[in-house]
């Protein structure tokens, strides 16, 4: 029993670990002043995200404030190199810019029980 737990939890890691960077979270080549700004409050708790779904514009710089709820969580949003340790009780931000229409995938990096591997969601820059 012992050794499933570590191969799960092995795996568990393994898995999380197939997102690379493909941008710079916020570039040195954006006006922070000038440019779109939109900032969402989210919640991590108990297997999910609140919300799950994020739109946003393309060439915005998005402001998330992740709260978590009962536990520490992480946030992970590989295409832009972030990765958050979040404490429970404590509000983390986390800023990027988002120059490129697609969808991006962000998930929990924090092992939080059993339903870890189902904590993600996603941003959509139209």
């Amino acid at each position: 029993m012992k050794t499933r737990l570590i191969l799960f939890l092995a795996l568990t890691t393994a898995i999380g670990c197939g997102t690379t960077q493909q941008f710079t979270a916020l570039p040195d080549s954006i006006d922070r002043n000038t440019v779109p700004h939109q900032t969402i409050e989210m919640t991590a708790e108990h297997f999910h995200f609140t919300p799950e779904e994020i739109k946003v514009k393309e060439g915005t710089l998005v402001t998330l404030k992740i709260t978590a709820i009962d536990g520490t969580h992480g946030f992970a949003l590989g295409a832009f190199g972030i990765d958050e340790r979040i404490e429970e009780k404590e509000t983390k931000t986390v800023e990027f810019y988002v120059a490129k229409k697609g969808e991006y995938r962000f998930k929990c990096s924090h092992f939080c029980g059993l339903g870890h591997l189902g904590m993600t969601g996603k941003i959509i820059v139209e």
